[in-house]
């Protein structure tokens, strides 16, 4: 009886054993493929991107393609002039974003404008019509202009809330194509919409198949400044533009 017993318990030891074993191992290898995975993913990132084909956007209105693309710094656009303007920190460069003339700061997803917490000199103001007819907004409403403030931490220009939707399947990013309106420092206005987020793609196009980083952060953005005397705004002949992310950039 003993002996049976005793038999019984090594078979269950060495089941228990072998079961053990089998998930030390396993446990090493998942930990062994993740650290290769995550040394791939880093290798990727470092990898220097080809230069960007871009997307010839067809609009009645002027359009700016700006390259929002690094993480490592903010491109600051001046609407009045087109030039863009590149900085790597908003709160080491405090004197640069004073003494620069700009309007929006265009970082990946993030936008900041020339006011509140980002830079507080700065004038610039930004309201939300939401999803209206862009070429309908013949003048500027008299309404109160929101700007930057810091929500959780972060830089944000509430008016720029949720200005894109993001689709889980995918990861891609597409504007919701709203119509904002800027009243600039020195008191003129601009109205905007950003009609894409991608370099060479439509939004659309990256709605069943993930499109790559690479692909990204482009920022189309159509754009009409107000009469200098009015708070109106004029319309634009129908042309087709093709912006350079070279041309009028500066980095101070």
């Amino acid at each position: 009886m003993c002996c049976q017993l005793d038999l019984c318990l090594n078979e269950i030891m060495n089941k228990t054993v072998k079961v053990f074993g089998i998930l030390l191992i396993a446990t090493v290898l998942f930990h062994t493929i993740l650290n290769m995975m995550l040394d791939n993913i880093e290798d990727f990132e470092t990898v220097p991107l080809p230069p960007k084909k871009l997307k010839v956007i067809k609009s009645s209105n002027p359009t700016l393609t700006i390259d929002a693309t690094s993480k490592e710094r903010w491109a600051l656009v001046d609407f009045s002039s087109g030039k863009t303007h590149f900085v790597s920190d908003l709160d080491e460069q405090k004197e640069e974003l004073g003494r620069l003339d700009w309007d929006m700061g265009f970082q990946r997803t993030k936008i900041v404008t020339n006011s509140g917490v980002t830079n507080p000199t700065g004038k610039v103001g930004a309201v939300n019509l939401g999803p209206v007819d862009f070429d309908s907004i013949v003048e500027v409403p008299e309404t109160d202009f929101i700007q930057d403030s810091r929500s959780f931490g972060s830089r944000v220009n509430k008016a720029f809330n949720g200005w894109y939707n993001y689709r889980t399947r995918t990861h891609n990013i597409e504007s919701n194509k709203h119509v904002y309106i800027l009243k600039t420092s020195d008191n003129s206005f601009f109205k905007m919409r950003i009609l894409n987020y991608y370099c060479s793609k439509d939004a659309t196009d990256c709605r069943t198949v993930m499109c790559s980083r690479d692909e990204a952060a482009c920022l189309t953005v159509e754009y009409i400044m107000s009469d200098e005397s009015t708070r109106k705004f004029a319309i634009s002949p129908p042309r087709e533009i093709t912006q350079n992310l070279k041309q009028n950039s500066t980095t101070p």
